[in-house]
């Protein structure tokens, strides 16, 4: 007994010493493991806060304040809020010829917001504030180099022609090459939408809706300049999004891509389609690597080629085997991160704008007798964006309808480099695939 007695002591011992241990091991390495977790969400946060400040550089646009009234009836509004409610007065001082009873708490609000300019803040800032806002909402226009169109159209020269090459002999004088050149001539059109906002201006319930109409201006703007770069087909009958239909410029939601170009959909789908892979099934490894071999010399360089695609064929693409895994990827395996930002080294874009479309490819227009997803792959160099006009926003009063009109406008530009549609290899389209 006191044999037994002694090993029960001894491996009471052991147990505490193993707790112990394990106490000393094993918390830490929780606390541990939460401060990696607070600090890899930090760095996201960064890096997503870098990203928006990078975007506002590449467009050259200068980063915006964030000041904002501190009191009064305009408490928290900033240069925007406040340019919109300074257009609604004079749009309603404009329809009665009497001076809005908030003019003087305007001025006061922004001279409260920006030191020494007062009344001269919206002018410059309303517009700009707007479009920033735009810019950082945006998928696919912000993918592509932005010029300002002084002309329209304008033109754009484009690089030289390739010279020639010759062997060279001694005090005789080089063979002249006469360096083609070429231009890409930019046309723009118009997009406008109108608000119309019915309400009573004195009193103070139309203040709280500024913002709304503010965050409503700022997706929907983003939405259709996405829609059309994307999606733009200046063909009435069958339209790449309207199958079987034909569509008019009062056609409600759809006669935006009427718009006057042709986007990028339009040129697999439709000017060359030696671009297209039909998948034919579940979306795969290969379906990518497919659409880089259509690209060619246009895919190779990551920094200049994307991928652009639907989000139900992006979910379905975290379920790829070559990513899923940790034994595959490690630490970057989608069921880990839930996150696939590029598939062989090139980005991958997920766009509420790339629509489900049908076997061919095509949106439609009664309803698609398949759902399929869709893959762009597209070169970002070989594309141009340009503005005519960047958002213009105006206000009048309807004094019949007791209702405040806004109309906010763009004129807007897309041409790709080439200049033959037909033959161009830099855009490819997956299309029939299995969700």
């Amino acid at each position: 007994m006191p044999e037994a007695t002694s090993d029960i002591d001894l491996l009471k011992k052991e147990v505490a010493s193993v707790a112990a241990f394990v106490k000393e091991r094993a918390e830490p390495a929780q606390e541990e493991r939460i401060r990696l977790r607070q600090a890899i969400e930090s760095l996201v946060s960064d890096q997503r806060a870098s990203r928006q400040r990078s975007l506002l550089s590449d467009g050259n646009i200068t980063a915006p304040s964030s000041r904002t009234v501190e009191g009064g009836p305009y408490a928290g509004f900033d240069a925007l809020d406040l340019g919109i409610a300074r257009s609604i007065q004079r749009g309603a001082a404009s329809a009665s010829g009497a001076t809005p009873q908030w003019e003087s708490r305007i001025k006061a609000a922004m001279d409260s917001l920006t030191a020494g300019k007062g009344d001269e803040l919206v002018p410059t800032a309303m517009s700009s504030r707007l479009w920033e806002d735009v810019h950082l909402e945006t998928r696919v226009a912000s993918l592509f180099s932005h010029i300002e169109m002084p002309t329209n159209p304008f033109d754009v020269p484009l690089q030289l022609g390739d010279v020639n090459w010759y062997p060279g002999t001694e005090n005789t004088a080089a063979t002249a090459s006469v360096a083609a050149t070429k231009k890409q001539t930019m046309t723009a059109y118009e997009l406008v939408a109108e608000i119309p906002w019915s309400l009573a201006l004195e009193e103070d319930a139309v203040i709280a809706m500024i913002p709304e109409v503010r965050r409503l201006l700022v997706r929907n703007a983003a939405e259709a300049l996405d829609d059309v770069l994307l999606n733009a087909d200046a063909t009435k009958r069958n339209n790449i999004n309207a199958d079987g239909a034909t569509l008019s410029e009062s056609s409600a939601g759809k006669a935006h891509w009427l718009v006057g170009f042709d986007g990028l959909m339009h040129l697999p789908l439709v000017d060359n389609s030696s671009q297209l892979v039909n998948q034919s099934g579940r979306v795969s490894a290969d379906a990518y690597l497919k659409l880089l071999k259509k690209l060619g010399k246009y895919g190779v360089n990551p920094r200049e080629s994307v991928f652009i695609t639907d989000a139900s064929t992006f979910l379905n693409s975290l379920g790829l085997d070559e990513v899923e895994t940790m034994e595959k990827v490690g630490s970057r395996a989608t069921v880990l991160t839930g996150q696939l930002g590029s598939v062989y080294g090139h980005p991958l874009i997920v766009s509420g704008q790339m629509r489900i479309s049908d076997d061919d490819g095509k949106v439609t227009d009664a309803g698609n007798s398949s759902d399929k997803g869709r893959i762009l792959a597209v070169n970002t160099y070989q594309w141009r964006v340009g503005f005519r006009r960047r958002l213009l926003i105006e206000t009048e009063r309807d004094i019949q309808k007791r209702q405040n009109l806004m109309v906010v406008s763009m004129r807007v530009a897309f041409a790709e480099r080439s200049g033959s549609r037909s033959s161009a290899t830099h855009t490819a389209l997956a299309y029939n695939i299995s969700l």
